[in-house]
């Protein structure tokens, strides 16, 4: 397999509550990506703590096998759990993040997914979105009651209807099977403000080398007006090599 990350403040925010993971396995990878919510650096600490806790949870030597959806949700709970200790202090109470998390092996993918951060598979030249956001605007798309192009611009398309540091969680999960040369891309939704889909799959076009910091140039580029974070994997044959980027 073949990785690459990029993540940067932008152009407007001051500082970066964004966090991503990328961690190769023996037979696959990892990877997830969280951005903050909740203001004075409260969701900075929110998307951190996500992302420990899914590389402590699912980085070690017994993860192996054929990817699950149910563990990675297993992870999804126990970051919102110490989301929710962390956010009775002053400091941080209210503090929250989105998490859109990823294992591959075997050509075969397993996910799960809160807030509005989003995966894409890149196949045979065509984007297409695997998860769906938990936004206002989204629900009201999923209802019926606003077209799709509309969503772009919509007022409330970044009131989340859910994240990390609520409780009960309510995330998504899913499996797909994978193809030799797909891409799977991770991204907050800096990248999707900014750019198109259609824009994000021209530079997948151009070739994997370096895309995540492209894409995160391209972000900034057209404005840079949200922290940008950028996190993706090209599937291989099966036992074929690969480098991280």
């Amino acid at each position: 397999m073949d990785f690459s990350a990029a993540s940067d403040a932008g152009l407007v925010r001051s500082h970066n509550e964004d966090s991503f993971a990328l961690v190769p396995l023996s037979d696959g990878a990892l990877l997830a990506v969280a951005d903050g919510v909740g203001g004075s650096r409260a969701g900075e600490v929110a998307s951190e703590i996500a992302t420990e806790t899914f590389v402590a949870l699912l980085s070690s030597p017994a993860t192996g096998g054929e990817p699950d959806s149910a563990r990675l949700r297993e992870a999804l709970e126990a970051a919102n759990e110490r989301i929710l200790e962390q956010g009775q202090s002053s400091e941080h109470q209210g503090m929250g993040t989105t998490m859109t998390c990823a294992w591959v092996a075997h050509q075969r993918l397993a996910y799960a997914h809160v807030g509005d951060s989003r995966l894409y598979l890149y196949r045979e030249g065509l984007l297409s979105r695997i998860t769906q956001d938990h936004s206002v605007a989204e629900e009201l798309v999923r209802r019926g009651s606003l077209p799709p192009e509309q969503a772009v611009h919509h007022p409330q398309r970044h009131v989340l209807t859910r994240y990390l540091g609520l409780h009960p969680l309510d995330c998504d999960e899913g499996t797909e099977d994978l193809r030799e040369g797909d891409v799977l891309l991770l991204c907050t939704d800096g990248l999707t403000d900014a750019l198109s889909e259609r824009e994000i799959e021209q530079e997948l076009a151009a070739g994997f080398d370096g895309v995540a910091l492209r894409l995160v140039e391209a972000a900034n580029r057209a404005g840079g007006p949200d922290n940008t974070t950028v996190a993706a994997v090209r599937i291989e044959a099966p036992d074929a090599g690969g480098t991280s980027r």
